[in-house]
């Protein structure tokens, strides 16, 4: 069972690869990212992730994963299809 976003902290992204400040880091922003507004709908969210640039290049694919699959943790992949992963 995957964490929603609000659910992710500093062990999973530790055990996603980034050091204990970077993950530190990171919860602090995604918690301010998803704090910031009512969001309706996870490609929202996802879309806000991007535009903050929350993800870098140099983060661990993993990393990666984790925020992308933990933004559409509640995504009903039978009535909508495969969550966007550009939008």
């Amino acid at each position: 069972m995957v964490k929603s976003i609000g659910e992710v902290g500093v062990e999973e992204l530790v055990e996603a690869g980034l050091s204990i400040e970077e993950a530190s880091e990171l919860e602090r922003l995604i918690k301010d990212a998803t704090n910031s507004k009512w969001w309706f709908e996870p490609t929202d969210l996802w879309r806000e992730v991007v535009a903050r640039r929350l993800l870098k290049p140099w983060h661990p694919h993993a990393v990666h994963q984790l925020v992308y699959y933990s933004v559409y943790a509640h995504w009903d992949v039978s009535t909508r299809g495969p969550p966007p992963y550009w939008t």
